[in-house]
């Protein structure tokens, strides 16, 4: 922003001094050499103006370090020293005018008085053609020695400002290698911060990467756990099942237990009362033996034997038959599924 202060106040004050001058060259006269490269220095003055606020749009397709050495540090410069040297040829030129104005008038002045001296000297000798002579043999050499002075200032001020602008050609070309060095310092530092950022990615992206696996072999992990989880939990499901079972078979055992201890009773309930039969049986055969002997007169068989006989075989059979009716009982109870099945 300070560059573009610099050079609005550089075109206005180059503006008021083309102002000044151009009320100077109104009183005084111009050479036509002097005339055509002040015309020159102008119309390339205007272009570079036009040139350099043009230039902003096209800049917008260069690389940032040239766009930025280009607004800061070239084309300012170059600006503010082109108008300086414009300038100050101006201000030369316009010397230069006043110099020649004031030697043609002083020029004017000297011949005007030889003029009227000679005149006088005419009037008053009678030799008027010598005295004629003499005069203007003494002019021209001094019209002529003027002309050859005003040709070497000429020469002296083209060959000062070819020299101003050899030596800022010079300053320009001394210039470009430095220049060039800071492109490639800029360059280089670019690189380099691209460098370090093409590691830091390349870092982060492995880092990326390990985080990736990491997470692949947690979730193979996981997978397992889960896996060996399922396993568990079919074991452990077998296990009630396994449980429920054992209740079922420890429940129907001791449901087995009762009936066999019931059986217990109920034999020996069945022995208690076969012994109470087998004594009352014994109790009533000695009338009946008596009886058949005094009827049969000890001939025959017993009655005794033939009913003790009669009620052992009763009684077996009966005590079978209802054994084995509770061993089937048993069994159906025993291969009876439970209702939850």
């Amino acid at each position: 922003m300070k560059n573009m202060r610099e050079v609005v106040v550089e075109n206005e004050r180059f503006s008021k001094i083309h102002h000044q001058l151009d009320k100077r060259n109104s009183c005084c006269s111009k050479p036509l050499w002097l005339l055509s490269t002040l015309t020159d220095l102008d119309q390339r003055i205007k272009i570079l103006v036009l040139n350099y606020d043009n230039g902003k749009d096209e800049e917008q397709s260069d690389t940032f370090a040239k766009r930025a050495e280009s607004y800061y540090q070239q084309r300012p410069k170059l600006l503010s020293l082109l108008l300086d040297l414009y300038n100050n040829y101006l201000s030369l030129a316009d010397r230069y005018c006043l110099f020649l104005h004031n030697s043609n008038h002083r020029h004017v002045l000297t011949s005007s008085s030889e003029l009227f001296s000679s005149s006088e000297d005419y009037q008053s000798d009678a030799e008027s053609s010598l005295s004629y002579q003499v005069p203007s043999a003494q002019i021209i050499p001094v019209s002529h020695q003027n002309n050859v002075n005003d040709e070497i200032v000429t020469e002296l001020v083209i060959k000062n400002v070819e020299y101003d602008l050899m030596v800022h050609e010079l300053g320009l070309k001394e210039r470009q290698p430095l220049e060039s060095s800071r492109k490639i310092e800029l360059q280089r530092s670019l690189l380099e911060v691209l460098e370090s950022e093409r590691m830091i990615l390349l870092n982060e992206n492995a880092e990326l990467r390990f985080k990736v696996k990491a997470l692949v072999e947690e979730n193979k992990g996981l997978a397992s756990e889960s896996m060996f989880m399922k396993r568990k939990a079919g074991e452990l499901a077998r296990c009630v099942l396994n449980m429920r079972k054992d209740y079922r078979v420890c429940v129907l055992s001791r449901k087995i237990e009762d009936l066999q201890g019931k059986i217990y009773g109920l034999e020996r309930r069945n022995r208690e009362y076969h012994l109470r039969l087998a004594k009352h049986e014994k109790g009533r055969c000695p009338s009946s033996e008596e009886v058949g002997a005094t009827m049969n007169d000890g001939g025959g068989i017993r009655a005794e034997t033939c009913f003790q006989g009669r009620c052992d075989d009763k009684k077996g059979v009966k005590f079978s038959k209802w054994w084995s009716k509770i061993k089937c009982s048993d069994l159906l109870f025993l291969c009876k599924p439970h209702p939850s099945e």
